[in-house]
């Protein structure tokens, strides 16, 4: 993930690298893959095309490796502030020579190169309110005419979802869970102990979340140039928003 706080996401993040790979799709339910699946639904463009893309808060580049495996000719670069998972993305990407780029830089204060489309998955969560305006601002003044930004990320929609909602989508998660350990993917224990861990980070402070609402992203979408956003898919409080540059 990215830099967002070298003071307190470094930990989990660093820590967590070795296995984010086999375990995040695990348990972070099924909205993860199926949200990855609908970003690269929803590149404008074709396999043949030859084209720029910047993944910000890259991990371990799962992103940038299937965007490379789906468009032959586009040219990515994935950007992190985490050294461990930036690490395995390096080794992940090798294989794709001088298409795959990989870079360490605090995402929050990042202005992408010149490209035709930005993605970003379970990233912008982290980063607190008031740097999202500035944050879009950079990538817009990045993105080539008619370029776009494809924003996946846990947000709420209209009013607050209530206690009864947030329980369905955790018997999802927990459902999901538990047909991997059915079938082998991992072990209960380490379910267990990934979701134990995550509960410290965030009563130690090292995992910091902010609950954005979609609506709010999409306003400092518009204050930041972008010519036309919206929310295009939603899976619980999975979300995807597109937004195009002038």
């Amino acid at each position: 993930m990215s830099d967002r706080n070298p003071d307190t996401d470094r930990d989990y993040f660093a820590t967590i690298a070795d296995t984010y790979d086999r375990l995040q799709p695990i348990v972070a339910g099924p909205s993860y893959e199926r949200g990855l699946a609908m970003i690269m639904d929803l590149v404008p463009h074709e396999p043949k095309d030859d084209f720029a893309f910047v993944e910000l808060g890259c991990g371990t580049a799962t992103l940038t490796n299937m965007l490379l495996d789906h468009f032959p000719r586009a040219r990515g670069l994935a950007v992190d502030g985490e050294a461990a998972m930036l690490e395995i993305a390096r080794q992940k990407l090798v294989s794709y020579g001088p298409r795959a780029t990989v870079e360490q830089a605090d995402v929050l204060s990042y202005r992408p190169p010149d490209c035709d489309v930005v993605v970003s998955s379970f990233v912008f969560h982290h980063f607190p309110p008031e740097k999202l305006p500035e944050t879009f601002g950079r990538i817009a003044s990045a993105l080539r005419p008619g370029g776009c930004l494809i924003l996946l990320d846990q947000m709420t929609v209209g009013p607050a979802w209530g206690k009864r909602v947030g329980a369905q989508g955790w018997r999802l998660v927990r459902r999901h869970t538990a047909e991997a350990v059915a079938a082998g993917l991992a072990t209960q224990e380490e379910v267990d102990a990934r979701f134990a861990f995550k509960r410290t980070m965030k009563e130690e402070g090292k995992d910091v979340e902010y609950r954005h609402r979609a609506e709010g992203l999409l306003v400092a979408m518009a204050e930041a140039g972008f010519s036309e956003a919206g929310i295009v898919w939603r899976h619980f409080a999975a979300t995807v928003l597109t937004a195009f540059a002038e």
